[in-house]
């Protein structure tokens, strides 16, 4: 079977290349696909951008740790906001202006290159654990399903990653997504169902009454271990409402063509999200407790895993490894594009707009091959169980743009000051009441007290410094506007022009039937 998961990231790596061979050789082509994306590639673009290994893996095992309060970290409902409140803003200044990054976009909003330096900076410091974790899933699974070591799996899963970005750009990886995105949902939803059947444990009910039994308090809140207080549940619970800022998410907004595409993708993510986290959640605490228990911290990781090789066929165990797989590319591919995107673009070229496609597609890849260098040795040293690697480091880290981003789009008077200070004051506490000092962090969740003094530190540092010329806010609020509402007219008029025609011969005949009644 392991054969098969080798030829499965062989065939992955010359679709991107003949993928490549379709791309227009532009940075924006490359980086953005063109920014031609639909409704249907969009979403599975981005939202298998999100549902990784850390789904089949991080999630169950974290909930089969500590319980269903970690489900309220698929709080989702911030998609319907980004997608259709700052995504057509987003949209509108990459098709209007050539912005290649919503990074770019805020550094001239707030007419600061030193901001963008810093955006482009945290953003990618944060991406690095994101990218992390999906090596150690892969490192856990196939240790799990087939007995290799960590280190190959996670080496295995860097290498094809990055061959796949660096061969095909985004325009490949949107379209392998969708790929993979129905192997991985198959493979979730299906071996679920299967293994329910196989095992003569088709009442749920009667499954969490023996996981009662078994696990006292795991189907409660704060959990068997006492995870989820209810100041560990209020920050969970905002970080998955602070989805909307992780980067990968946001520049899908970016890459589209048209602004109804982003408010569609909307409605089928929120959908989407709904059967997902429930599909989770049932194998960590009703499946998996009672097939494999006995799993602490790391271990449970590969729980899901550990069962299908435990209980179902052989052939399925290397099927849900390749699902893993999938799942792990269709992210980890978006992820390391946006990480070359904001390299490139944000951070070597931030203070020069004169820059050529030939340099930013270079330096992009430049970018991709040093965080994927960075992301195999923080999977290497795997500092905390997959799905607190996401929720606990990465969420937080990107949450701290937040405020940048909804003041910059909706907020005339945000300043580069309250952005700077927000967040580096943010950043600060985030990294010493994470790591070295927690009472900094007064009980809560990593992403609670950061967020909340970022916030308040830049609506107070906003007000008390002076905004940007007024011909800077009309160009990115009234032009902008104003931009929607010309593109919205013409989709209107594109519809009634694509109208059948009625013959007059129809009209008569309605209007004889309409005076005989």
């Amino acid at each position: 079977m392991i054969w098969i998961v080798l030829l499965l990231g062989v065939v992955l790596v010359f679709v991107s290349a003949y993928g490549y061979k379709l791309n227009k050789k532009t940075a924006a082509d490359y980086l953005l696909a063109g920014r031609a994306i639909g409704t249907f590639v969009m979403f599975f673009y981005v939202y298998f951008a999100i549902s990784s290994a850390w789904t089949f893996y991080g999630f169950p095992g974290t909930i089969y740790n500590t319980g269903p309060g970690f489900m309220l970290f698929f709080s989702f409902t911030s998609f319907a906001f980004l997608y259709i409140i700052i995504g057509p803003k987003l949209w509108a200044g990459s098709s209007k202006y050539g912005y290649l990054s919503p990074v770019q976009f805020l550094g001239e909003r707030y007419q600061s290159k030193a901001l963008r330096l810093i955006l482009g900076g945290i953003l990618v410091l944060f991406l690095f654990p994101y990218l992390g974790l999906q090596a150690v899933g892969i490192g856990a699974g196939m240790k799990a399903a087939v007995g290799l070591p960590f280190w190959f799996g996670a080496l295995y899963m860097t290498v094809i990653m990055l061959l796949i970005c660096l061969i095909g750009g985004t325009r490949s990886v949107a379209w392998l997504n969708v790929l993979l995105g129905i192997i991985f949902t198959a493979t979730f939803w299906g071996f679920l169902f299967w293994i329910l059947i196989k095992t003569d444990n088709t009442s749920l009910s009667e499954l969490a009454k023996r996981v009662q039994e078994i696990r006292p308090g795991l189907l409660g809140v704060p959990g068997p271990v006492n995870a989820w207080t209810t100041q560990n549940l209020m920050g969970l619970a905002l970080a998955g409402l602070t989805v909307m800022a992780w980067p990968h998410v946001v520049i899908g907004t970016m890459q589209v063509k048209s602004m109804v595409v982003v408010r569609k993708t909307a409605i089928w993510m929120l959908l989407f999200s709904l059967i997902f986290c429930n599909i989770a959640a049932i194998w960590g605490y009703l499946v998996c407790p009672i097939l494999v228990p006995g799993l602490k911290g790391k271990a449970a990781d590969a729980v899901v895993q550990i069962a299908i090789t435990k209980y179902l066929p052989g052939w399925a165990s290397g099927a849900t490894l390749l699902a893993v797989l999938a799942a792990a590319i269709s992210t980890v591919a978006t992820q390391l594009m946006v990480t070359g995107l904001l390299v490139s673009r944000d951070i070597i070229f931030s203070v020069s707009n004169k820059v050529t496609d030939k340099g930013l597609i270079l330096w992009s890849r430049i970018g991709m091959v040093g965080a994927a260098v960075v992301s195999f040795i923080l999977a290497i040293l795997r500092p905390a169980e997959l799905g607190l690697l996401l929720s606990n480091i990465a969420s937080p880290g990107f949450a701290l743009w937040l405020p940048a981003l909804i003041g910059g789009v909706l907020w005339k008077r945000g300043t580069k000051e309250g952005v700077i200070v927000g967040i580096v004051a943010g950043l600060i506490l985030l990294i010493v009441g994470s790591f070295f000092y927690k009472p900094l962090l007064l009980g809560f969740h990593p992403i609670f007290v950061p967020l909340l003094v970022d916030a308040l530190l830049y609506v107070g540092v906003s007000l008390i410094t002076s905004p940007v010329p007024s011909s800077v806010q009309k160009k990115f609020f009234e032009d902008i506007e104003d931009y929607l509402e010309e593109h919205a007219s013409r989709n209107k008029q594109f519809d009634i022009n694509r109208a059948p025609a009625v013959s007059p011969q129809v009209v008569m005949e309605a209007v004889k039937v309409k005076v005989e009644k």
